[in-house]
């Protein structure tokens, strides 16, 4: 929304201006836009219209005109053109041709200043709200009445595009609401024509007075939609608007008129009178200069302090008015656009001395108006501007990857309900067009931008801005790819049975087409073919042997199919002789006693095996694991003599026997169930065996937690292990997925397979911290996805340092300084690092241990005459940064300089001493740390009877201090003088550092000199640091363990089977309790069917895809340290009705 004082930057860089043509002439309208390729739209009364007939509209460039030929009365009315989301509005008005009187030519004049003042007064008014869309599609126009007679003002509003009923208001002159003037005079209608959805208000006035004639306006909106439109009553009769007009023109012919002055002692509401009466037609621009000017105001009698001219008030803030009056017992009376402000909880009048307050609490939009406070006859008045705070974005937008066709919906949340926002896409405002392609959606604080179908046109960066801030949002459309969620599978069956065939995909609204043997399959009675979400069945009752063959479905409008065999079983049944040995009828591809069948977790496992021999034989099943081809392990054994079944105990497994058949089944294949099953038939006259191999497919295990080898400035190289089982079937891809750390969001970033282990995440934001994770594919499904990476920030490397040169070398040494990079980052600088290499090699070798975080450093141990090249880097999280390198290499040698002796100017003359007097001579000079010292007089060097002091700075390169004390001995930056001319065998030294340690030595003297060797301690001295021990207090710690409580029991239900379930309870205890779930009695949680999820002591327990055989008892049991306790319900699970489930 704009603020007070802007404006919206319009299309056009030249605008129409409203003209005047006489009847039958022509006449041209010309506007010029800001951009060459921009689209023009010319309007009349919000109707577009075209070339031909009596209108020619060019353009050239972007310059645009619209000419109307042979000018009519019918032509007058109001045009608009409209470029973008800009339009500009104006008038063409219609004059007799000459010979209708000076008369006419001069109300044509003041009619078309009213025109521009009314102008001025909306374009005041309204500056600083955002562009307003026309909504009338007929205005109401002005007119003239006598007094007593009647008239009817119309405007019609086309509501076809609106959501909903326009709001109308009236009003005379620039405050009056005429709604609460409804009566004998005046009377409000509106009327709705449904067939063209048009609404109808009329405003009709009856017996018109006198008073009535001024200026009226008709406002209408309709939710962010608003229009407006001004019109002028002429009411005839003893103060009619043409004998003011008449008398206006006999006052303006009189050349002595001080309009100045006639201006500066009228009121502001006499202003537009004035200016019809003595032809002004730059009022604006008088009116600024009256302003300018000094005004002597009348004292008034009743205030003693008058209201400011104007007020400004946030929006939610407490505004204060106050009036200084005469009389302390005066009343006032507050008025608001001329209506009396009735005291309540959000106005409050206040009475103390002779001051009056009107208090408004909570100030809005609404309040923006003008007050007046009445005291008897007298009145100040001022201006409140309620100004409102800028609108904050407090839930930011969201990156979105979608397939193409899919909805999109972009959502922020602001500070404020019902603020204004602006949407942009690649820094392109998004606006409402015909196609109806972007909605904008307002929920209170919420502003959601909703794309229908989403397109790959529609990628970009998105941003809503409001006056207070701004968010971007990356919107990326895939194009939709099928996946298959589950493929269809080889059967093998026996005559009269249940053949389906049964595949899922990713598209519900995919169809698809059945072939056997490239054959179409058509439906039957025998054959049912159907379509059930993204499941698709094939399913074929009463198996016959020439159903045999290759099945494929194909998915209308995707380049790939799905392809399964039926295997068909013939058996055999021949007379054989009592007593006959039993025999396996195995008719198998091959026609061999050993075949692999493939099923998938969580399906049924059928091995239906005929069998014959007389008398009926035991059947035994065994399964063993394949250790080798030659060695076979049992594991487990059922047996079955009769014609029952038999039911291990979880219920998963069943034997039944029947006649001439011999059915093995396990509800729910899982990984375990996976090896050779053998069945062995024997009766008294023999046994026969086969092998029958079993092989369970899953989806694979999740991939291990990814690892972030490296980050850039947008993206990162993200690193994973394969899982550990790849669930039977070889891992055909990998699925990546990122996500910002604070949101919730997961984002996918390859919808085919990734084959590698190793992928490079782009498109990123630097700065932001992000999450991965992986999922594997194989040729069943996708497995669950990976634990998340450890967070990460994308950053990139910082520039490299500048300014690297040498500040001093010595023999050994050398010490490098340089700046600090240009571009840090978004991530920290960490230090710097130094290496060096010897000319010739290519080794670099570091300087030091670690980084730094100075930009000077001093290299030591080096070897004198070495010739090295020196390097500087910078690094932070994202690694090194380029390298910043010496020019050349450099020469690890000090640099040889002369001693250099700053004599004094004293000491250029001669000093005369007296007998016994000490001499005390300083010369600052500057030398190397090897230089020799010596003082000569006369050439001799001196005698040990004189002390000589030296006092050696650190730094040669400055000439050394004046020195006053009588003795001094130092070791540079290591001794120190503690007492001078001491006498006593024994000292105490003060003012050392706790946490030092220190030595000391001692020296003897006399009047030669001090002593060639000190006496030093044997034992350093280190100064401990005293302090207050703290001891903490012994506390008893308190025992918070308690046994597991389940706070919520498991309720017994009933579902329907095929639809996934869930149990759910809630458990306490401390410590953590282990939760273990059982159907049955039995242990299910290595079951892959079951998923166990535990969230905060909630615990819940999903079951994928219930069949009957899943119902029974279902029991939780949580234990720890303290105890154990134990919930358990009862599951039901139902089979639709008429419909035959097959999990094969």
């Amino acid at each position: 929304m704009l603020q007070p004082g802007e404006f919206e930057i319009s299309a056009f860089t030249k605008k129409p201006k409203t003209q005047e043509a006489e009847e039958g002439s022509s006449v041209v309208f010309e506007a010029e836009t800001e951009k060459a390729d921009a689209k023009v739209r010319w309007q009349c009364n919000s109707k577009d219209i075209a070339s031909g007939n009596n209108y020619l509209i060019l353009a050239e460039g972007n310059k645009h005109s619209l000419t109307i030929q042979t000018v009519t009365k019918e032509d007058a009315s109001v045009y608009a053109v409209i470029a973008g989301g800009s339009k500009v509005k104006f008038e063409l008005k219609v004059i007799s041709k000459p010979g209708g009187g000076h008369f006419d030519a001069e109300s044509a004049l003041l009619r078309s200043l009213l025109f521009h003042f009314h102008l001025f007064v909306v374009f005041t008014k309204h500056k600083g709200e955002q562009a307003l869309t026309g909504l009338f599609t007929e205005k109401p126009q002005s007119g003239e009445v006598t007094v007593g007679e009647n008239i009817t003002f119309v405007a019609k509003v086309n509501a076809e595009s609106l959501l909903k009923k326009p709001t109308i208001r009236w009003f005379k002159g620039k405050w009056m609401d005429l709604a609460t003037k409804c009566g004998k005079h005046l009377q409000l209608k509106e009327t709705y024509d449904r067939s063209s959805k048009v609404y109808t208000f009329e405003m009709q006035i009856s017996a018109a007075k006198a008073n009535f004639a001024g200026g009226y306006r008709c406002e209408v909106s309709s939710k962010d939609k608003f229009d407006s439109c001004n019109f002028e009553l002429t009411v005839h009769g003893e103060s009619s608007f043409r004998r003011m007009f008449i008398s206006s023109v006999q006052v303006h012919s009189e050349p002595d008129v001080d309009v100045w002055s006639i201006l500066s002692k009228a009121p502001p509401s006499a202003f537009e009178k004035i200016a019809f009466q003595y032809g002004i037609t730059d009022l604006r621009g008088m009116l600024k200069r009256l302003k300018k000017m000094k005004k002597d105001e009348k004292k008034s009698e009743a205030f003693l302090k008058k209201l400011d001219p104007a007020y400004q008030v946030s929006k939610g803030q407490k505004m204060k008015l106050a009036v200084e009056v005469a009389d302390e017992n005066v009343e006032v009376k507050w008025l608001k656009n001329g209506q009396e402000i009735q005291k309540s909880g959000r106005y409050i009048f206040e009475s103390v001395g002779n001051m009056r307050y009107l208090t408004i609490n909570h100030c809005s939009l609404s309040d923006d108006a003008a007050y007046t406070c009445v005291v008897g006859e007298e009145k100040c008045t001022t201006e409140l501007f309620v100004k409102e705070p800028p609108v904050m974005i407090v839930k930011n937008l969201d990156d979105q990857m979608v397939m193409k066709g899919e909805r999109v919906e972009l959502e922020c949340e602001v500070s404020e309900e019902g603020a204004n926002v602006k949407w942009e896409k690649d820094g392109v405002e998004l606006t409402r067009d015909e196609s109806f392609k972007y909605r904008f959606k307002k929920d209170g604080c919420k502003h959601v931008l909703i794309i229908n179908e989403a397109t790959k046109e529609d990628c970009g960066h998105y941003k809503v801005k409001t006056n207070g801030g701004e968010s971007v949002a990356e919107l990326l459309v895939q194009e939709k790819e099928l996946e298959v969620y589950q493929s269809i599978a080889d059967l093998t069956v026996k005559a009269k049975d249940q053949a389906v065939f049964k595949c899922e995909v990713s598209d519900e609204n995919v169809r698809g087409t059945w072939y056997k043997n490239g054959v179409e399959v058509k439906p039957d009675p025998r054959i049912n073919i159907s379509h059930i979400g993204r499941i698709h069945k094939l399913t074929i009752d009463e198996v016959k042997p020439e159903d045999e063959g290759d099945y494929t479905f194909v998915p209308d409008g995707y380049a790939f199919n799905l392809s399964a065999k039926l295997n068909f079983i013939e058996v055999k049944i021949d007379f054989v002789p009592r007593q006959d040995p039993p025999k396996i009828h195995l008719d198998c591809v091959g026609r061999t006693a050993e075949s692999t069948i493939v099923v998938v977790a969580g399906n049924k496992l059928r091995l239906d095996v005929p069998i014959t021999g007389d008398p009926a034989p035991t059947v035994i099943w065994t399964k063993r694991e394949k250790v080798n081809r030659q060695c076979h392990q049992p594991k487990m054994q059922w047996v079955r003599s009769d014609q029952m079944s038999l039911t291990n105990g979880d219920g998963r497994v069943r034997v039944e026997t029947t006649t001439g058949h011999c059915i093995f089944t396990i509800e729910g294949a899982e990984r375990q169930d996976e090896g050779i099953y053998s069945v062995v038939v024997r009766n008294p006259a023999g046994e026969d065996t086969a092998d029958i191999n079993v092989k369970v497919v899953d989806v694979p295990d999740p991939p291990q937690a990814p690892k972030i080898l490296s980050v850039g400035e947008d993206s990162c190289v993200v690193q994973w292990e394969p899982p550990q089982f790849d669930g039977g079937q070889p891992i055909t891809g990998y699925v990546v997925e990122r996500k910002k750390l604070k949101s919730y969001r997961w984002m996918r970033l390859n919808f085919e397979p990734f084959p590698e282990t190793t992928y490079e995440a782009k498109r990123m934001i630097e700065g932001v911290p992000y999450e991965m994770r992986v999922y594997a594919v194989n040729s069943i499904g996708m497995s669950r996805h990976s634990p998340a990476s450890q967070p990460f920030v994308p950053v990139a490397p910082t520039s490299e340092p500048i300014g690297l040169c040498v500040e001093d070398i010595s023999d050994s040494s050398i010490s490098l300084k340089w700046r600090a990079p240009e571009r840090i980052g978004a991530a920290e600088l960490q230090g710097y690092g130094i290496e060096y290499r010897r000319e010739g090699t290519d080794e670099w070798i570091p300087a030091s241990q670690g980084l730094t975080e100075r930009t000077s450093a001093t290299i030591r141990d080096l070897n004198t005459g070495d010739k090295l090249q020196f390097r500087v880097r910078a690094f932070n999280m994202a690694g090194p940064s380029a390298p910043a390198t010496l020019a050349q290499p450099v020469t690890i040698r000090e640099i040889m300089q002369r001693p250099k002796i700053w004599l004094p100017r004293a000491l250029r003359q001669t000093i005369i001493k007296k007998v016994g007097d000490v001499v005390n001579i300083v010369i600052p000079f500057q030398v190397l740390w090897t230089s020799v010292l010596s003082y000569l007089k006369h050439n001799f060097q001196f005698t040990s009877k004189l002390w000589m002091e030296t006092l050696v700075q650190s730094n040669p390169t400055h000439p050394s201090p004046p020195f006053s004390k009588a003795l001094l001995v130092i070791l540079v930056k290591e001794w120190y003088t503690v007492h001078d001319h001491y006498r006593r065998t024994h000292c105490v030294v003060s003012d050392l550092i706790m946490g030092n340690e220190y030595i000391f030595r001692v020296f003897s003297t006399n009047l030669v000199g001090l002593s060639p060797e000190p006496c030093t301690t044997k034992d350093s001295v280190y100064i401990q640091k005293t302090g207050i021990l703290y001891k903490a207090p012994n506390y008893k710690e308190h025992d918070f363990s308690e046994p597991p409580k389940f706070t919520h029991p498991l309720v017994n239900r009933s579902v329907i089977a095929g639809y996934s379930t869930t149990l759910s309870c809630a458990v306490r205890g401390i410590p953590k309790p282990k939760v273990t779930w059982y159907k049955n009695k039995m242990d299910i949680s290595n079951e892959a069917k079951y998923r166990m999820l535990s969230k905060q002591g909630v615990l819940t327990l999903e079951i994928r895809k219930p069949c009957p055989f899943d119902g029974g008892v279902y029991t939780c049991k949580a234990v720890n340290d303290c105890g154990e306790d134990v919930v358990e319900c009862k599951l039901e699970v139902r089979s639709p009705e008429g419909l035959l489930v097959s999990c094969l």
